[in-house]
């Protein structure tokens, strides 16, 4: 039963976050880059917020920090390894697609790729206690909102319906579920395990910031705004964490 409950938060953490995402865009049609690009830098920092303030003291109070360090440098390698899988795939799909298409389908394998190492974050810290899931999952959500605009704008404009982002949304949910499953088991198996899961989980999302949410915030969007968003997300991690 623990195994469906943390593969049904990362489902829906990701695929609410996506799904709500797509409907503003194709309901309200949400075209401004600065807002975006705000969004984007906002959820860059509620995620650092979840490191710096749970991730890494949960992780540290469990176990050794030599674990701790091994686990995220585990993590970045990890992150890089999944990232050398998207230009493979943009060549393969660059034969065969449309403009139009072939960007929206690299965006969504690239997601895809993003929610595995970013469920088995879920998944291990759901071995700590349930108010750090909590958090965590309404994070996970927030961070889905732009990525669901992003994932949008390419498909909307080449004419796909809205009834298919939102399946598309639920596929990328599932890849989530899948991570959020193998990280609960693989944690589950020794209190050292626990901690260096939580390095790993801390090295891929920041992985994940360093090298996609916060150049891709600025690329949208270069101005002080972006930075300030940020700010503004950690500190918003902050209070939803203590």
């Amino acid at each position: 039963m623990e195994l469906v409950r943390v593969g049904t938060l990362g489902l829906l953490a990701e695929g609410g976050g996506l799904s709500f995402g797509i409907l503003l865009l194709y309901l309200f049609h949400i075209k401004n880059e600065r807002l975006i690009g705000m969004l984007f830098g906002g959820t860059s920092g509620l995620m650092l917020a979840m490191i710096c303030f749970d991730i890494l003291p949960e992780a540290l109070e469990k176990g050794r920090i030599d674990l701790v360090f091994v686990g995220i440098i585990m993590g970045v390698l990890l992150g890089t390894l999944l990232d050398d899988f998207v230009p493979e795939i943009q060549k393969r799909l660059g034969k065969k697609n449309s403009p139009l298409s072939k960007m929206g389908l690299i965006l969504a394998v690239g997601i895809a790729l993003h929610n595995l190492p970013e469920g088995f974050a879920l998944g291990t810290i759901s071995n700590v206690d349930n108010e750090s899931i909590f958090h965590f999952t309404l994070i996970l959500a927030l961070h889905s909102v732009p990525e669901g605009i992003a994932l949008s704008i390419p498909f909307k404009q080449g004419g796909i319906q809205l009834s298919k982002m939102l399946f598309i949304a639920m596929g990328l949910g599932i890849c989530m579920g899948i991570g959020a499953v193998g990280g609960f088991v693989l944690s589950s198996m020794s209190e050292n395990l626990v901690s260096t899961g939580l390095g790993i989980a801390a090295g891929i999302i920041l992985y994940i910031i360093c090298e996609e949410l916060l150049p891709e915030s600025k690329k949208i969007w270069n101005g002080r705004m972006t930075t300030i968003a940020t700010i503004l997300g950690m500190m918003l991690g902050l209070l939803l964490l203590y």
